[in-house]
């Protein structure tokens, strides 16, 4: 097993050189620091987890703080928790998983505990009493998602504005002018979230500046009840030309009341959703989407936190919607192919 005195040796520095570069107590150059990076990975050098941690006086540990609540997307929690773990092992970081309803005692715990170094807290609302908290208690942080006051602590988020005004003028310069919105969660919408909050305010304005009338359903745990809400969108009159799908968890329940009410997509009715990649993919037929872009919110969450142990400062980061077609969108057919009386309960 190669040493720290191996990896000194090939990178031509010191012992101690090496320690610095590992824990980054000490300021060094950026060729230095190149050339000690490399010499570890020809060597396949591993660190001490235990004896970095107490040359540091850190536990090379971040804490992603998870909700648990059945408003939450599973499926983007997880590819949240994939997308830290990977981003952070590049730092040299360690993950613990938090619940979200351990609120701020859970914080406190982490702390005065000295459990991790930062913490990323997910599922920011607006208004949120953690961000008050991170702030008393001076534990290096970065938040993903934008609450109204950051008090000075670095976020990322999508700008879900953006996205949901995205969604609107691509739709009207296709010509829709009746378009339906599933979503966003009403546990979301109801906890003040600020995703859920921002994209509906800016569906509407969007909506009003092209002249565009929506139907709106909010969704919810239950798969039948998300069911029930797609019906109600599609038995409405005037009938909609086009859905806009702001939870993800709803795609498999859209795609299968599509399918048994014969709605073709996008001849009968165009569908865009705002989703992760994978997911909008999986969708039969492949759906147009606003991506969720889960992996780059990660990788700059965990670069912000590093920077705030490190004492870096940083601005925050709010990522620009891109709007990917799939062919699930097109001009609005002459006439609706479905009434309200010929749907199935």
């Amino acid at each position: 097993m190669p040493t720290i005195k191996d990896v000194a040796e090939r990178a031509g520095v010191s012992v101690s050189t090496v320690s610095y570069a590992l824990s980054g107590k000490r300021r060094i150059s950026t060729e230095t620091r190149d050339r000690v990076q490399a010499a570890i990975h020809a060597l396949g050098y591993r660190p001490h987890a235990g004896a970095q941690a107490l040359a540091s006086r850190r536990s090379q540990i971040l804490a992603l703080v998870m909700p648990a609540a059945d408003y939450f997307s599973v499926s983007v929690g997880m590819a949240f928790v994939t997308a830290v773990t990977t981003a952070a092992r590049g730092y040299g970081y360690d993950v613990l998983l938090m619940t979200a309803d351990e609120g701020d005692e859970g914080l406190r715990r982490i702390t005065h505990s000295a459990l991790a170094d930062g913490v990323l807290p997910m599922e920011v609302e607006v208004q949120d009493s953690r961000v008050t908290t991170i702030r008393e208690l001076g534990i290096p942080a970065a938040l993903l998602g934008q609450p109204a006051d950051p008090q000075g602590l670095p976020w990322v988020d999508l700008d879900f504005a953006a996205a949901g005004a995205l969604c609107v003028e691509h739709l009207a310069r296709l010509g829709h002018r009746r378009v339906g919105v599933l979503g966003p969660n009403s546990g979301a919408y109801e906890r003040g979230l600020g995703y859920a909050l921002r994209t509906l305010r800016a569906t509407r304005e969007a909506a009003a500046r092209h002249s565009v009338s929506l139907v709106a359903e909010r969704t919810g745990p239950v798969r039948r009840e998300v069911a029930g809400s797609v019906r109600r969108l599609l038995a409405a009159s005037p009938a909609i030309t086009a859905l806009v799908v702001y939870d993800q968890e709803a795609l498999a329940t859209v795609e299968e009341v599509l399918a048994t009410e014969g709605v073709r997509i996008p001849g009968d009715l165009s569908v865009l959703a705002v989703a992760a990649e994978s997911t909008a993919r999986r969708a039969s037929p492949s759906l147009s989407f606003v991506e969720l872009p889960v992996a780059a919110m990660a990788e700059h969450a965990v670069a912000l936190v590093v920077g705030a142990i490190s004492g870096t400062p940083a601005e925050p980061v709010l990522l620009p919607p891109v709007l990917n077609e799939r062919g699930s969108t097109a001009a609005p057919a002459r006439r609706s192919p479905f009434r309200a009386e010929e749907l199935h309960e």
